[in-house]
């Protein structure tokens, strides 16, 4: 039997692009809880945190009472079903040592849509990983997930998207310079090999959504693509 190159690729781009589209409706719904929470009018106060990381509790709040109390939203009129979690853990072969090691996983979404639009015999998932901005130096640990992203060979069936989230709390970074420090320190940097820089696209009408697209360090340097998610959380955090 002959390999038919021209099927074999068109029939990879339709599974792309369906399950591009399910991400966004996953991301449109992300946002839908972001706007809950501000018309909400939710404080996170850190002194109320505990133990947990300051980074965690922004995390844990839009999880454990939007995300999941709101899933729905997401799924309405369809026979579709989510799954969100948090600290989910993946394991993952690293191209600098050669060794697998853990991942744990911000936000980690289970999707049958995502499944069946994939068609893997593996369950397939959705990965978000979350960082707080509080100055532009920040950015530089945002980037340095760009670069683990690039490196990180894993296990499992592994969509080639990933998704970011920032959480910005200083009033006075606005989205536009926190996406134009992010493609600056991009533009320089040693290892991470990009495509695409961040660049504003319409998945919501709050402007708050980007793509870029980056290359695996591994194998046939494959491209993936990234979902950036800022939330200005500078007047709903207390310090």
């Amino acid at each position: 039997m002959s390999f038919n190159a021209t099927l074999f690729i068109n029939n990879r781009l339709n599974k792309t692009s369906i399950t591009d589209n399910r991400i966004k409706s996953i991301l449109h719904y992300i946002v839908d809880c972001y706007d809950k929470i501000i018309d909400d009018k939710i404080v996170y106060d850190y002194s109320k945190r505990g133990k947990v990381s300051q980074e965690n509790f922004l995390r844990n709040g839009l999880v454990d009472d939007y995300l999941r109390k709101n899933l729905h939203l997401l799924n309405k009129g369809t026979d579709e079903y989510s799954i969100v979690n948090k600290e989910a853990t993946e394991t993952y072969l690293n191209v600098n040592d050669n060794l697998d090691h853990d991942d744990p996983i911000d936000i980690h979404i289970v999707d049958n849509g995502l499944q069946t639009s994939w068609g893997s015999n593996s369950q397939v998932y959705y990965a978000i990983e979350c960082k707080r901005i509080k100055s532009l130096s920040d950015t530089t640990s945002y980037v340095d997930d760009i670069r683990k992203f690039s490196e990180r060979n894993y296990k499992e069936a592994r969509l080639p998207f990933e998704g970011q989230l920032a959480f910005i709390e200083n009033k006075s970074l606005t989205n536009t310079v926190v996406k134009d420090d992010i493609n600056s320190k991009l533009k320089t940097h040693a290892t991470v090999i990009t495509d695409k820089y961040l660049s504003d696209i319409k998945i919501h009408h709050v402007n708050c959504t980007y793509d870029s697209v980056h290359k695996k360090k591994f194998g046939a340097n494959e491209p993936f693509s990234i979902y950036h998610l800022f939330f200005d959380y500078s007047k709903i955090v207390i310090d």
